[in-house]
């Protein structure tokens, strides 16, 4: 695949795509009612369900921060399994893609590619993202991913196939154990971005840019299988993933909220999961906002820079609502799904700014 030359010119056309493609939606009044922000962070957990976090043992640091700050308490995936959740996440839409398969996959490498089994879409999609919409207005972006594969050798990248590498890699550090996972990394799906290498960093370099007040406008954290609560070969214990993983989100807010950037401006940290257990998969009532059934009942905490504030919103929200609200946090249109009407803001949440 021709990545980078398909990226660039993407990027170099999307300040005016996404302001004439269809399903881009302008702000409204419940939009105009979130500030502006100069930075959100997203941390984006896996695959436990709501009641499974709520008042769990080995989940006190969440715990804590989900009776200190915002808290939705009526908040969905949009499906399942784990890819298009991440694709809506960024983008308002998971544009049929079902299944968890590399992001270069066709129905044509169904049968050819051991990667692409079962493929019926095209995984490789053309739409703008959130992360697009930031280029097309000289803001920044970063995606920090825990275990991320090596970069190759200069001349040594390939970007498709069982043998891709760097960020393109299926699974790494092995299929059997997969620490990183490229089903976890959206950016790789979109034409704008599935190229941009310098923003597809190990999760590490967050400390790193803190330090030098060099944190983009929108980060997404992304915590390896061991620490993400999904599990791998090498982790496979449920109340141990749970312990790990509220670990790793107490750190990293810890962290953000101890740098010089946190205490400047408005800024917010998100915490959420891609969907629930897969207890509930295909019952109605799963889902909200158009997307029912939908991906499960998950915990989604907002906190802001402005102390805590602790709020309950039991509004009906999803991967979309989030969108939405951060679109709106940076004076952006709303993309595909995240303008829809039955898809609320979640103002209340991030209004806290203003308290």
């Amino acid at each position: 695949m021709r990545l980078n030359r398909i990226a660039a010119g993407v990027m170099a056309l999307t300040g005016v795509a996404w302001m004439v493609t269809p399903g881009v939606s302008s702000a409204s009044a419940e939009d105009s009612a979130i500030p502006h922000y100069q930075h959100i962070v997203e941390i984006m957990m896996e695959n436990t369900s709501y009641a499974t976090i709520l008042g769990n043992s080995n989940a006190p640091q969440i715990n804590a921060l989900a009776s200190k700050y915002g808290l939705a308490t009526n908040y969905y995936g949009v499906t399942h399994p784990s890819e298009p959740n991440y694709l809506a996440n960024i983008a308002g839409d998971f544009f049929g893609v079902q299944d968890d398969n590399q992001f270069y996959c066709t129905p044509a490498l169904a049968t050819t590619d051991p990667y692409c089994t079962g493929t019926t879409v095209n995984h490789t999609i053309s739409a703008p993202s959130i992360a697009d919409q930031l280029t097309a207005v000289g803001k920044t972006w970063k995606g920090y991913f825990q275990s991320l594969p090596p970069a190759p050798a200069p001349g040594n990248l390939i970007t498709s196939g069982p043998n891709a590498n760097g960020p393109y890699t299926f699974k790494y550090p092995s299929n059997g154990n997969a620490l990183y996972a490229s089903k976890h990394n959206p950016f790789l799906n979109f034409t704008g971005t599935q190229g941009a290498l310098a923003n597809m960093v190990p999760d590490t370099q967050l400390a790193t840019d803190l330090a030098t007040s060099s944190l983009p406008n929108f980060s997404l954290v992304v915590p390896d299988q061991c620490h993400d609560m999904h599990g791998t070969s090498s982790c496979s214990n449920t109340n141990s993933l749970i312990s790990a993983g509220d670990s790793y989100v107490g750190t990293t807010v810890n962290q953000i909220m101890s740098s010089r950037t946190w205490r400047h401006g408005n800024n917010a940290i998100v915490i959420t999961w891609d969907e629930d257990d897969f207890s509930d998969v295909g019952v109605v009532g799963t889902g909200c906002c158009g997307a029912n059934p939908g991906g499960g009942h998950v915990v989604t905490i907002v906190i802001t820079n402005k102390g805590p504030i602790h709020i309950t919103d039991n509004t009906a929200y999803n991967h979309y609502s989030l969108l939405r609200s951060m679109e709106a946090a940076f004076g952006l249109p709303r993309l595909a799904h995240a303008g829809d009407s039955v898809v609320p803001a979640m103002t209340r949440l991030f209004h806290l700014a203003r308290d």
